[in-house]
């Protein structure tokens, strides 16, 4: 049977939003137009954007991205997780995944083109993002 759909709450003004980089860490080679999208989500969304440590990171491992969706999801203060930027390596993350702790803390994801993998995935656990 599938599970139950679940419709997390859409981020808010003042709220903190996670922004991890499950395909690949290209705003450490791309700083610019990562910190306009930081600038876009402080002041025209009013949220409060938190950096995971493979964020930046060029080379980092699927397993240390999975490790950023994971607790990006945990982080009871963290309203949504948005995606940095798309990539060709997402995939490679999915096997590490944990469906029972993204289960557990259902939150809206937001992220494109390589991130439709990651949709997938969290539509598999019932949330939609």
């Amino acid at each position: 049977m599938p599970p139950t759909i679940m419709y997390p709450p859409k981020p808010s003004p003042g709220d903190r939003v996670a922004v991890i980089s499950p395909a690949s860490g290209l705003p450490g080679l791309f700083p610019r137009p990562y910190e306009l999208g930081l600038e876009r989500l402080r002041e025209e969304f009013g949220l409060e954007p938190v950096e995971y440590p493979a964020t930046r990171k060029m080379g980092s491992t699927p397993r240390e991205r999975a490790d950023d969706i994971h607790a990006a999801f945990a982080d009871p203060d963290v309203k949504a997780v948005f995606a940095s930027i798309g990539g060709d390596d997402q995939i490679t993350v999915l096997p590490y995944l944990d469906r029972e702790l993204l289960r557990a803390h259902p939150k809206p994801f937001f992220g494109w083109s390589d991130n439709t993998n990651l949709l997938a995935f969290l539509r598999t656990t019932g949330i939609v993002a």
